[in-house]
């Protein structure tokens, strides 16, 4: 019993110097492999965390053996070393992924590479514990603990990422755990030097409330933003930013990547901008950039071509140039529907703000900047339009563009051309005359740069032909596709936060989302059947204001998809189920979204002084759980779990083990060190356990009301008095 008791002991000692860098070590496992393969991260968390605790008790045994203990712990290095190597090749040889755009998340942030993983789990955890093990079991360094605690940080940097706050708070958390309660016990100072670890309730209540409070209130302070100056002025990052997760709220500037599709800013409602026409319609689409591929997580541009800006001037083939060249063939060939240029009316436009000063012009597709304009606009490839120093100058940018009109589309739908009968009469076109080049390498190069299935899985392909196996042409198969998601159940919601961020889940399983989510499904379902479509972002126009103008807040901004229509050039689509639409506008000082935020951050404070609070009462709840459990037993059995629960208070109290003593014994020592002892319990005791008798419920009663009253001098022994203390 004693040598179980010992390993008992022996065993919560060795967990008690452990537990707070393992607890850290868990964490920072935990929030890396957050990043990298969510899905695993608590899984791959809970295996770190035993090996853990295992090579923790191997490195135990030979840490005493320097020598052999070096040669053996080089060994591992190596041994770990060598397997994360070859998991990496052998992960590189079963994917088409690098482990470095694995790493960066160039094929979205959840990418499965089981290889990979497993090779960072070997060797990167392996590598993490021998930190935490020498500076916090060999010798106790504040500095190495903390070095351990920045990996995640710089992972989360270089994919351009943000830590979760819940996550950057227990790393704080515990990172202080492990100053306040491993420096106590700095193995390389001499044993007299050394704090006294005594895990008694002051300990963990003081700890408890120094390192859980003070990351809570951590978290809930806003941190600062402030932008430099290099920022705020350069044209250069206004117009290329080299982010892997997308513009975020920066919604002046044109990015590589797109915006998040989950978790992403919603916008709080701030207008950005207005935009007046003489148009028609009652949406308007405002381009800011298209995009070339999907990463899978974001859609990214190709950054060889995407910038190569030329002059924008009236001599741009656009929707009304490609109408003319239309119905010129339409004297030659026989076509379903007419084409004329009055289809597209030439319409005025104007963007204005005086405090909205943006590196590009949103503006609808097909969009021509009057000659006399006194501000110089370049085009890029996607058709995005660059204000000449815009970043620099307020928003205030009148142009005229092409319309697209119901009867446009209409038309569109009537030609009913497909893929094949385009190339084909593009062809014809050609081989009578050179003058519909223009018409032809509009459409060839839409059709080469826009049908790539690059990052198209089978089961989207499956569903995209599925939906569009009744259609023929070009137009029926897009318009198919737009109002897949608005028939089949689909839900807009900003802040949904699905199990699986992949399009597949989007698609087959939680069919909710936001407009990126939907814009990247039509997109890569149109290309999947070989329609030349692209991503773009940019902002909804559907709100006017008491002057005809369009408001444009920052929650408008907006993803939709343009496909290239054979014998109408690129048309807008946008597959967004119309709830988008429905938001309600508070222009009051209440901010929901911060109030959100504020109150899940308070939420966390409240939950730390809930942990607190029950950690201070956790023996009177034990005590009061076992005291309603008497009232459930016979008086025969209430009396000897009443002398056990003595027992059991007596040993907390000392941290010794008494169920060994007679109740001669335990009296003496309670008279001795608490100057009471419950005698009637202890005679009722003797009676029922060594006599068989068997004790009535008042008699029980009368022993239960003596045990309440010595209750508080059970659970700890007293001070002594000053009175006692005094020299004599």
């Amino acid at each position: 019993m004693n040598k179980m008791n010992q390993n008992k002991n022996n065993f919560f000692s060795r967990l008690s110097i452990r537990i707070c860098p393992m607890l850290l070590g868990a964490f920072i496992c935990f929030t890396v492999l957050y990043a990298l393969y969510r899905p695993m991260a608590l899984v791959c968390t809970i295996i770190y965390f035993v090996a853990q605790y295992l090579i923790f008790a191997f490195f135990d045994k030979i840490k005493t053996r320097k020598t052999i203990g070096g040669l053996i712990y080089i060994a591992l290095l190596v041994i770990a070393t060598a397997v994360a190597i070859m998991l990496i090749f052998s992960g590189a040889q079963s994917t088409d992924i690098s482990p470095i755009t694995w790493f960066y998340g160039e094929q979205g942030s959840y990418f499965s590479a089981p290889a990979y993983l497993a090779a960072l789990l070997v060797w990167g955890g392996f590598f993490l514990i021998s930190i935490l093990y020498y500076f916090t079991q060999i010798r106790y360094r504040s500095l190495g603990v903390m070095l351990c605690t920045l990996f995640p940080f710089v992972i989360y940097a270089k994919r351009a990422e943000e830590v979760p706050e819940i996550l950057v708070t227990l790393i704080i958390t515990l990172f202080l755990a492990v100053m306040v309660h491993n420096r106590r016990m700095d193995p390389a100072l001499p044993a007299q030097r050394r704090g006294k670890l005594s895990l008694n309730m002051s300990y963990i209540l003081s700890m408890a409330l120094f390192v859980s409070v003070t990351g809570a209130i951590t978290m809930l302070i806003e941190k600062p933003e402030y932008q430099s100056e290099l920022e705020r002025n350069s044209n250069y990052f206004d117009a290329v930013q080299t982010n892997a997760t997308g513009s975020g709220g920066n919604y002046e500037s044109v990015t590589t990547s797109s915006s998040q599709r989950y978790g992403g800013d919603s916008g709080t409602g701030t207008i950005l901008f207005y935009f007046e026409t003489d148009g028609d319609l009652d949406e308007y689409f405002l381009r800011r950039q298209a995009y070339d591929y999907f990463d899978g997580d974001v859609w990214q541009v190709d950054t060889d071509s995407a910038y190569d800006a030329t002059s924008l001037g009236s001599d741009k083939y656009i929707t009304n140039d490609l109408l003319e060249d239309m119905q010129k063939l339409s004297d030659v060939f026989y076509f379903d529907a007419t084409p004329s240029a009055e289809l597209s009316m030439l319409k005025s436009g104007r963007a204005y703000d005086e405090d909205f000063a943006s590196a590009y012009l949103p503006a609808p597709l097909s969009t021509v900047i009057p000659d006399e304009s006194s501000t110089s606009y370049f085009q890029f490839a996607h058709g995005e339009i660059y204000r000449s120093n815009g970043d620099e100058k307020a928003l205030n940018d009148s142009y005229t563009f092409y319309e697209q009109s119901s009867e446009l589309y209409e038309y569109a739908y009537e030609l009913g051309l497909s893929i094949d009968d385009y190339f084909l009469l593009l062809d014809d076109a050609l081989d009578n005359s050179d003058e519909y080049e223009e018409l032809a390498n509009d459409f060839y190069e839409a059709y080469d740069s826009y049908t790539s299935t690059d990052g198209v899985s089978d089961e989207v392909t499956e569903l995209a032909e599925e939906i569009t196996a009744d259609c023929y042409s070009v137009m029926e198969k897009a318009l198919a596709l737009e109002s897949y998601f608005e028939d089949n159940g689909y839900n807009y919601d900003l802040d949904y936060q699905p199990e699986d961020e992949s399009i597949e889940y989007f698609l087959f399983e939680g069919k909710t989302g936001v407009c990126s989510s939907y814009a990247t499904a039509m997109t890569l379902m149109a290309r999947a059947v070989g329609l030349p479509a692209r991503y773009v972002e940019g902002f909804a126009a559907f709100e006017k204001d008491d002057s005809g103008s369009f408001v444009i807040r920052d929650s408008y901004a907006h993803a939709f998809v343009e496909v290239y229509i054979p014998g109408a050039g690129w048309l807008t689509f946008d597959p967004t189920v119309s709830d988008y639409m429905n938001i309600d506008i508070d222009d009051s000082s209440f901010d929901v979204a911060t109030f959100v935020q504020v109150f899940s951050r308070l939420l966390v404070v409240i939950v730390v002084l809930f942990v607190v609070v029950f950690i201070i009462f956790l023996d009177r709840i034990i005590e009061l759980i076992f005291r309603l459990g008497l009232h459930f037993k016979t008086p025969y059995e209430a009396t000897l779990a009443l002398y056990a629960n003595v027992i059991k208070l007596v040993n907390l109290s000392t941290k010794n083990d008494y169920s060994s003593y007679t109740v001669k014994m335990l009296r003496e020592y309670l008279q001795s060190t608490r100057g009471i002892a419950p005698e009637k319990l202890f005679e009722l005791f003797e009676k029922t356990c060594f006599g068989g008798y068997n004790p009535s419920k008042e008699e029980f009663v009368e022993a239960y009301n003596e045990y309440k009253r010595c209750y508080k001098y059970l659970r700890r022994i007293p001070k002594p008095s000053k009175k006692s203390t005094a020299t004599v």
